[in-house]
């Protein structure tokens, strides 16, 4: 074989051949799985077992989560209604992550895409805390960055986007084995591009109505999010590839 044929085929041929047959592979699994399923539809025992009811118990009977279940105009679902079943093992909240000591619910998603606004409630086990026993700030910042994106995402015209740039404060740390609750605005859209803000605070149902949740006590984290929409993302659109 010809030394500059040789080249082209391992440099420049047989990568092109592997990354077409990869991305072909992944792109037909999302549409055809992620349909939205209520709460009442529960389904997979499996992430049933691995949840700690005690937990469940404490957000589904607090007044938060009774008015959010009430409210005409939200759509409630589990986070893994929303990812198909082939993805999850790769998934960061419901493969690597997930499981006794570590996310310890299906995180529990309320959505008013009319308004803009997202409450999601998850449980941070005590192996994701640092040596301090304190939340890990990067465990926070992946929550925080899928959260806004997917409060976002309705906004965008392919209702798909990535993360320009996201602004973290830290006003106070999370212990580990916490039940938290983050909450996310639309502040701005405007074409390919969508603001968000967000917040995540311990969760007590004490103060924890909807009223106390914009405004009256400083969360332990805030943040803010820029989403845009590349502008090749709309041919992926059209072709119904993700």
């Amino acid at each position: 074989m010809p030394p500059l044929f040789r080249a082209v085929t391992r440099g420049i041929l047989l990568p092109t051949l592997g990354f077409s047959a990869g991305f072909l592979t992944f792109l037909k699994a999302w549409p055809d799985e992620a349909g939205a399923i209520t709460l009442q539809k529960q389904q997979g025992s499996d992430m049933q077992l691995l949840q700690r009811a005690d937990v469940l118990q404490k957000i589904t009977q607090s007044t938060l989560y009774k008015q959010l279940l009430r409210a005409d105009d939200v759509d409630h679902t589990r986070q893994s209604d929303k990812i198909p079943h082939g993805h999850k093992p790769y998934h960061v909240g419901q493969g690597i992550l997930f499981g006794k000591d570590k996310l310890e619910i299906d995180p529990l998603i309320f959505l008013n895409e009319e308004k803009g606004q997202l409450t999601v409630f998850y449980h941070l086990g005590k192996n994701l805390g640092n040596e301090k026993s304190q939340v890990h700030k990067g465990v926070i910042s992946l929550l925080m960055d899928e959260a806004l994106c997917y409060c976002g995402f309705p906004r965008l015209p392919s209702k798909r986007g990535v993360t320009a740039k996201l602004n973290l404060k830290f006003n106070r740390e999370i212990p580990a084995d916490s039940t938290v609750i983050l909450t996310a605005t639309v502040r701005e859209s405007k074409g390919r591009k969508c603001i968000i803000d967000g917040e995540l605070q311990v969760f007590s149902d004490k103060v924890h109505t909807l009223p106390s949740l914009w405004g009256e006590k400083e969360p332990n984290v805030e943040a803010e999010c820029i989403l845009v929409e590349p502008k090749w993302f709309k041919y992926f659109s059209r072709l119904n590839m993700f």
